[in-house]
Formats: C-alpha cells, structure tokens, sequence
C-alpha cells in the first residue's frame, strides 16, 4: 500500500502538544468572538469566525497527518485523535452558533449571554490546561476543574430559559427558535465537558 506523503520536514516537524494547543487557542478566539458577535452582529466578526474554523481544521488535519505517519507516537493514537476531534467539535459548534445567529437575524437574551460567557470561560480554562500540560500539574487540573463547574453552570442556565418559556409573550416561531437557540448552546456546553474528559484521560495515561 501506497504511504501517505509526509508535509513536514523533518527539522520542522511539530509535537502534538503544539498543535492541540493551536487548536484550543483558535477556539478560544472563537467564542470570544462569538461573545462580541452576539453583542453586535457584524460581519467582519462573522468572517473572522470562519476564518478561525477553518484555520483550526487544517491544524487538525496536520495532527491527523503527523500521527498516521509518524512511526512512533508520544501517545495511543487513538488517544491524540479523540482529544483533537473533541477540540474540533467545540470550534464547529462556535461556528454553527455564528449561523443560527445570522440565519434567523437572532438577537439573543441576556441569559443566552450569560451561558456563552461561561462557555467562554470554559474554553479558556481548557485552553490555560493544555497550555500547562508540561509545566504545572496543579494549574492543569484546576482549570479542567473549572471547565466542568461551568459546564453546570449552562445547564442550570438552560433549564431557567425553559422554565420561563410560558412566560414570555412571544409568538410560537420565536419561541421555538429561542429554544434552539438555547438547546445549541448546552450542547456547546456539553462538548467542552468531553473535551475536558478527553484531555483528562490523555493527560492521566502519560503519568509514568
């Protein structure tokens, strides 16, 4: 069988640390700037947000390409993938926030920005946690710790939304697309929870 062609030089062939973290950050940039987005729905903001997917992707794609290729691996391979695909997953959410915002002219309540503003945290805290892999193993556990706790948070977030739906004197279609809107970003939520397990298994398994 034919072998993949390898992009990388030998002398410039990244670790996968640097490139999960690559991944984080560009999620990190994300959401912040979904945050601002949501604040005031500008399309440059918007385009910036694409711009972070796909920029994100293709680190994905070298990870994907360094580790089907590479001989040798700091780590189980399917460890590395699972961790990168659960990265990947928050980016895309980001991203599919960002076109349920600007498909239905959305303007989202201020719970809808509270819950992204503690998505945001989470990300950072994940972002902060891989950043730490190497360094501190204190700082990398108490910010996936972080992460989970917010985690709650948007659930507990959510709930109240739906629990307040007969409140709200808004026709049916608003309503349900609130609802959504709402649903979209626990699951964004819940993503960060896999993703911070994810990286909490890597990080247990590399413990000699």
């Amino acid at each position: 069988m034919k072998r993949k062609p390898n992009f990388f030089k030998k002398n410039e062939r990244p670790d996968f640390h640097s490139m999960l973290l690559q991944q984080c950050e560009l999620t990190s940039k994300s959401i912040s700037l979904l945050l601002n987005y949501m604040a005031d729905p500008d399309e440059d903001t918007a385009d910036y947000i694409e711009r972070c997917e796909k920029k994100a992707d293709k680190v994905r794609r070298n990870l994907i390409d360094y580790v089907e290729t590479s001989f040798i691996t700091p780590y189980d391979r399917h460890d590395l993938f699972a961790v990168s695909r659960c990265i990947d997953d928050m980016t895309d959410k980001v991203k599919d926030l960002k076109d349920f915002l600007m498909f239905f002219h959305y303007t989202p309540f201020e719970k809808h920005v509270e819950m992204a503003r503690c998505i945001s945290s989470s990300i950072h805290a994940i972002t902060a946690a891989v950043e730490k892999w190497n360094d501190s193993c204190d700082v990398f556990w108490e910010n996936l710790v972080k992460a989970k706790k917010n985690e709650n948070q948007v659930k507990r977030l959510y709930w109240e939304i739906i629990a307040d739906l007969d409140q709200q004197e808004l026709p049916l279609k608003e309503v349900i697309i609130l609802r959504e809107f709402s649903k979209d970003l626990n699951s964004l939520a819940n993503k960060i929870g896999r993703a911070a397990d994810s990286i909490s298994d890597l990080k247990i398994k590399s413990i000699k």
